[in-house]
């Protein structure tokens, strides 16, 4: 359970210090044509990703 708290608190910090950036970060994903649904399809199986390995390592 911790390790959940601990990662909702990291996304959580992460999604502060980027929203002043919010502007650049959509020129980036125009310049590579993707749209924002894209990405988030892209960030979602990334997050599944990164899951899995993080269940690997504890179990």
């Amino acid at each position: 359970m911790k390790i959940i708290s601990v990662y909702i608190l990291i996304v959580v910090c992460l999604y502060f210090f980027t929203k002043p950036y919010a502007n650049e970060i959509e020129g980036m994903l125009k310049k590579l044509n993707l749209s924002t649904f894209d990405a988030l399809w892209l960030t979602h199986i990334e997050g599944m990703a990164i899951g899995g390995i993080i269940m690997l390592i504890i179990s």
